[in-house]
């Protein structure tokens, strides 16, 4: 199921709930106790196990017992708790999420499935550089997986000073199996500030949002993260994440016929 397929089918099945009660808890078909408002994107789809579905089936297949799972732009922790349930006591998730209100939900949902003690928690946004940086948000809070460091229009945006690092400093001396990256355009960046685990004798595999609206408001052309990824690591291949998979090959064109998802990238 696709998307807008999955969002269409969660805003047909809250009809059957009372306005009264859209904001709640929900427990989700995996399991997951979040609290959520029906109202807003995504949240909907969450609370009907119906976000980024396809993505959600290949990280379960992906990921085992005692794996390391890195969650990069982890919102609020939709993927961040199943892979926390998935990885076990034994493995380990790293996630980041710079946005503090996000972050907070993202605690908040942790504390609520006792898994916190597999999850550390970064308040940091993903870059090639350790600093510091603006993350934007729009007048309305419907969609809190929107925050970027990147803005249309940055003066009529929301702002907030955030800290930024390198994901291969935070985490050297580990090599993740597996790491999501939804950074809302900064992704060609936050490629970069991996590169010393992208060139590792194990690869981890990556899980990456193109999306070619957001890239071009960071100033990026959509495939820039794919270019710099094989300039950093060539033995990767992309797929992009549907009921299967489908090999892509990148061409002087890069990607750009493709629509919005999520891309595999992975050397095995």
């Amino acid at each position: 199921m696709s998307e807008r397929g999955g969002y269409r089918l969660a805003k047909a099945v809250r009809r059957l709930r009372s306005r009264d009660h859209w904001q709640s808890v929900f427990r989700t078909p995996d399991g997951f106790q979040i609290k959520l408002d029906l109202g807003a994107y995504p949240d909907c789809t969450m609370a009907y196990g119906l976000y980024e579905l396809d993505t959600a089936r290949l990280i379960k297949k992906r990921l085992k017992p005692g794996d390391h799972f890195v969650d990069g732009g982890a919102n609020i922790g939709y993927f961040t708790l199943l892979a926390a349930k998935l990885v076990g006591p034994t493995g380990r998730v790293d996630a980041f999420e710079p946005h503090p209100t996000n972050r907070a939900r993202l605690l908040e949902n942790l504390d609520r499935n006792a898994l916190r003690q597999r999850v550390n928690v970064h308040p940091l946004a993903l870059t090639d550089t350790a600093g510091q940086a603006e993350i934007y948000t729009g007048d309305s809070d419907d969609n809190h997986g929107s925050a970027s460091l990147y803005a249309e229009n940055a003066a009529a945006a929301q702002s907030q000073k955030i800290q930024t690092a390198r994901m291969d400093q935070v985490l050297q001396d580990t090599q993740p199996d597996l790491v999501k990256l939804d950074v809302e355009g900064a992704e060609p960046l936050a490629i970069e500030g991996m590169a010393a685990l992208l060139t590792t004798a194990n690869p981890p595999a990556l899980i990456v949002e193109y999306n070619p609206t957001q890239s071009r408001v960071a100033g990026f052309g959509p495939s820039a993260f794919l270019e710099r990824l094989l300039a950093i690591q060539p033995a990767y291949r992309a797929y992009f994440i549907g009921r299967s998979l489908k090999r892509l090959e990148p061409t002087e064109a890069g990607l750009a016929p493709l629509r919005q998802g999520n891309l595999l990238l992975k050397t095995d």
